[in-house]
């Protein structure tokens, strides 16, 4: 009766597995980067209206558009679906109650931007002090990144009204320093570096009292942002600029 009752059970689950052509992912099962569990936050900017941009993770990490920017004004298309057109002035995006990746921790910031003008930020939050900010955007007229003292950033002009994806890494260490730990992309390959600001270098050692920022000051389209609370490697970054986000990972990442 026992291996009647098991040969029955094991032909029910055949039946279930054939039906729905998958089975339930096993701990093992490689996540891909749009389903990475170090995926922090996630602003696909695919709305059609209102003033909410929504976290696509599992966190819940919406962003507010500030001051009269909305999204039935100023969507436009993205690279992946829809973005959101900036305008450079005092409307950007707010995500209440998300300080960001702060301390020294490791982290990765990625997005793809398309604009014909080089100032403003991407992202940023900390606080307003040396080493303690976190800020992802133009730095003369360039990508780069700057923790309130010191700044690094690549050397190709990316004004040119195409889409570009851009990325920051910032590896583990025990207080990272720009020179040796950060490592800025620019379409899914390491960035030629322009400058980096090594006679006021501070440490990465971001601070945790704004919250995260969206596009302040940045004229232009932006979609696809993420935030990692881990760095990403090479391969997985130029995935994105292939498009190729939603393909399993190396085990090895």
């Amino acid at each position: 009766m026992r291996c009647t009752c098991l040969l029955a059970c094991m032909l029910v689950a055949g039946a279930v597995l054939f039906l729905t052509g998958s089975a339930v992912a096993g701990p093992d099962k490689p996540a891909t980067l749009d389903s990475d569990p170090n995926l922090a936050g996630w602003w696909k900017f695919d709305e059609a209206a209102g003033k909410t941009a929504a976290d696509a993770t599992t966190h819940k990490r919406d962003g507010t558009l500030t001051g009269e920017f909305s999204f039935d004004r100023s969507s436009a298309p993205g690279k992946r679906g829809e973005a959101i057109q900036l305008d450079g002035k005092e409307s950007w995006i707010e995500v209440k109650d998300y300080k960001g990746v702060t301390g020294t921790r490791p982290r990765t910031v990625a997005a793809w931007l398309k604009t014909t003008s080089a100032k403003g930020e991407i992202v940023s939050w900390g606080v307003e002090d040396f080493g303690q900010r976190f800020v992802f955007g133009f730095i003369r007229g360039r990508i780069g990144i700057t923790p309130g003292g010191g700044y690094l950033y690549i050397n190709p002009e990316i004004g040119d009204d195409k889409w570009h994806h851009v990325a920051v890494v910032v590896r583990k260490a025990e207080l990272p320093n720009l020179a040796r730990d950060v490592t800025l992309y620019l379409d899914g390959q390491p960035a030629e570096i322009h400058d980096i600001g090594l006679l006021d270098l501070w440490p990465i050692q971001t601070g945790d009292k704004l919250d995260v920022r969206i596009g302040r000051g940045l004229a232009g389209s932006l979609d696809d942002l993420r935030i990692y609370d881990r760095p990403l490697s090479d391969e997985e970054i130029k995935a994105f600029f292939e498009l190729k986000t939603n393909q399993p990972l190396s085990k090895d990442k």
